[in-house]
């Protein structure tokens, strides 16, 4: 909201990877035990592309006929995301693999570097985009 302090990316994706225990509506079956559960439920990266593409979610829903649109900001760096530390399999002080995990090209380190940004400005469902990219110079 107005005033929110700003976070950055890498605090998104600790947000996005915390293990988080399921609900009472969301229970998972145990094949041990043959019930339902309250599990904790992890999520991890286990794969990186050559092109890393992050979509933020930037509404929260209220009730059923009701969403807001989030407008904290998020600061990121325009070069060096180092996507390790949010990955399983990968050591996070080297970048290089652990144990059985791969990405899709090995001799590639973790670290992105930013090249576009798209911005939306307005209220859900209307307003409109603002994008900035780098230069292209390959």
């Amino acid at each position: 909201k107005n005033g929110s302090k700003a976070i950055t990316l890498d605090q998104c994706f600790e947000t996005f990877t915390r293990p988080e225990r399921l609900d009472e509506n969301n229970m998972w079956y145990c094949s041990k035990c043959k019930e339902h559960v309250r599990a904790m439920k992890t999520m991890k990266l286990w794969r990186l592309p050559n092109i890393l593409v992050v979509h933020l979610k930037r509404f929260e829903f209220k009730h059923s006929l009701r969403r807001d649109k989030l407008d904290t900001y998020v600061d990121f760096p325009l070069e060096g995301l180092d996507m390790s530390l949010h990955c399983t399999g990968l050591n996070a002080n080297t970048g290089n693999l652990t144990g059985s995990a791969s990405i899709v090209d090995s001799t590639l380190d973790a670290k992105y570097d930013l090249f576009a940004v798209i911005n939306h400005y307005g209220r859900m469902g209307f307003g409109h985009y603002t994008a900035f990219c780098r230069q292209w110079d390959e």
